[in-house]
């Protein structure tokens, strides 16, 4: 079985925000047979070295999350793409099979939102069924005050709530 996108998503921005990234956009979408993950942020980026090192799973720049994401994408029948530019920032793009679970995206959210209040984290999901955006700068104006934890749970149950019904329950 694969591991959840959600986890993926984790690795990823955990690795934006060790890069030091103000802003990090994350994109889910999920159109006939595939899905796809990307997240870029504008961090101080790695060096092409790095990113290859990576890929090639040894512990560089940041860890195997790069060389796991790799291989659960092309076990699905998908690839991945990394660009990266030192002191401009890092995008990687994971394209899935259909059938890899979505997982509770929402609780990352706010964990990540919690811990690192002053980085803007921005989610876009596209689907046949429709599309979500969730920006953290404004909690404060659809949930209520950003340091309630029941802001946390109404963002949290809507986050995971929205993209279960566009994803297909997955």
């Amino acid at each position: 079985m694969l591991m959840e996108l959600s986890k993926h998503m984790v690795d990823l921005i955990t690795n934006s925000f060790e890069a030091m990234a103000k802003h990090i956009l994350v994109s889910l979408s999920f159109f006939g047979d595939w899905v796809t993950l990307e997240v870029s942020d504008d961090g101080t980026g790695v060096s092409k070295e790095s990113v290859e090192a990576a890929m090639r799973g040894e512990k560089a720049p940041r860890g195997r999350g790069l060389a796991l994401l790799r291989d659960a994408a092309e076990q699905s029948g998908g690839d991945i793409s990394v660009w990266s530019e030192e002191g401009h920032g890092t995008g990687v793009r994971a394209v899935f099979g259909k059938d890899v679970p979505l997982g509770k995206v929402g609780d990352a959210l706010i964990v990540f939102w919690q811990e690192m209040p002053i980085t803007v984290i921005t989610l876009s999901a596209v689907t046949e069924k429709g599309a979500f955006v969730f920006d953290s700068r404004l909690i404060g104006e659809r949930y209520g005050d950003p340091s309630d934890i029941h802001t946390m749970v109404k963002v949290r149950k809507d986050v995971n709530y929205t993209l279960t019904n566009l994803f297909g329950g997955k």
